[in-house]
């Protein structure tokens, strides 16, 4: 797992996790039901080899610009959306509903189908994005709810998982 990649995450994880507040959906794209929201993968602990965060990506980018302008009108900045291209095609990302994982629950990297390449991303957004992650985690660890998701304790079921696996 690369960070900076696009990843699918499996079902059996949005299962496990249902009641913690992970985008649940799966678009219609071109009348055919696609993958669970695609993720950007961001690592925020490089010492930490288990867990990865993922920001999930949407296509639905006039409901979330909505609530980007509403933001940037009431507090001058918007730290729970960004918005960047993926294959030419504008794109919402969602550090707002940003989530932890571990590797058994990582489907499959996202594939540019016209080059067999991963998507890449611009130096600018990623670094947008890893700012705006790093900013909701520390806030989370510090016992401040900040996003949609429920991060914490799923954060540390996976940790309980690990440890049980390495023990």
């Amino acid at each position: 797992m690369e960070q900076g990649n696009l990843y699918f995450i499996k079902d059996s994880f949005y299962e496990r996790f249902k009641n913690c507040g992970l985008l649940e959906n799966k678009e219609i794209i071109n009348g055919k039901p696609h993958g669970r929201p695609c993720c950007y993968l961001f690592k925020f602990d490089k010492n930490d080899s288990y867990i990865y965060w993922m920001i999930p990506i949407s296509s639905k980018v006039n409901k979330y610009k909505l609530q980007y302008d509403h933001s940037i009108q009431k507090y001058g900045m918007c730290d729970n959306i960004s918005f960047g291209y993926v294959l030419g095609e504008k794109r919402a990302f969602l550090p707002q509903n940003l989530f932890p994982v571990t590797k058994e629950y990582i489907d499959n990297i996202y594939i540019d189908k016209n080059t067999n390449e991963p998507i890449m991303l611009s130096r600018n957004l990623l670094s947008e994005l890893n700012r705006k992650a790093r900013k909701k985690i520390r806030y989370n660890q510090q016992g401040k709810i900040l996003g949609m998701t429920d991060i914490m304790k799923i954060y540390n079921e996976l940790l309980n998982d690990i440890n049980k696996d390495t023990n």
